[in-house]
């Protein structure tokens, strides 16, 4: 396989690691996206406009708040609220109160960092059908994974059709990979519930000790800190 810049983090994390690679790959984005948005990116006027409309969401304020450069975060903030403000009148109209409700209920949660997050990952959903599609060796690598979260196996099967002539050969491959993992986890689980029973507390944990983490994170994924 050829490693170029489109594919080079798919071969690095399809390495048959525990947990999802799909999460694995978002996380290097997300610190990624996060140290440009503390650094070089404060300085460009596209990025601080986009900033202003947008904002940040908690989850990624936090990761910025937890690194060393506040300045940037807090003058990220002037702007974004400075943003806002602009769009607060003091009235007693319905219709612009209505107009303001729709402005800041949920301005908390746009992100321009989970914007781009999502844009590059739709990429990667789109490369990975490719590759199994076009690199000979790369359906060992897929199979080398312990399958993937609930989320970013949904999308893998979203963009199934750009393997083209082998998008069912993917599904299945896919779907397979999916349902033994699933099958597996399930096991431990179960074994792990079956432990707090006092009548197996000295048998042995068989790797269940990490199956109520491992539940959670193929539920929900494993954020980056």
């Amino acid at each position: 396989m050829h490693y170029h810049i489109g594919n080079m983090l798919i071969l690095q994390e399809f390495n048959g690691g525990d947990g999802c690679p799909l999460c694995r790959i978002r996380n290097i984005l997300e610190k990624r996206l996060v140290e440009q948005y503390l650094n070089e990116a404060v300085m460009e006027d596209s990025q601080r406009q986009a900033v202003n409309e947008r904002g940040f969401c908690m989850h990624h304020t936090q990761m910025m708040h937890a690194r060393q450069n506040k300045l940037s975060l807090a003058l990220q903030y002037v702007t974004r609220l400075t943003t806002l403000k602009g769009k607060l009148e003091i009235t007693a109209d319905k219709k612009i109160g209505k107009k303001m409700a729709d402005a800041f209920e949920h301005c908390g949660n746009t992100c321009v960092i989970c914007d781009a997050v999502e844009e590059n990952m739709v990429r990667y959903y789109k490369t990975i059908a490719e590759m199994f599609a076009g690199e000979a060796n790369f359906k060992a690598a897929l199979l080398s994974t312990k399958g993937f979260c609930l989320e970013h196996f949904g999308a893998l099967l979203r963009y199934s059709a750009f393997a083209h002539g082998k998008e069912k050969d993917y599904l299945y491959t896919l779907t397979k990979l999916q349902k033994d993992a699933m099958n597996a986890l399930l096991e431990d689980l179960q074994w792990f519930c079956a432990k707090h029973d006092y009548r197996n507390a000295d048998k042995p944990w068989n790797g269940a000790d990490t199956a109520l983490l491992r539940a959670v994170a193929l539920a929900h994924g494993t954020p980056a800190k």
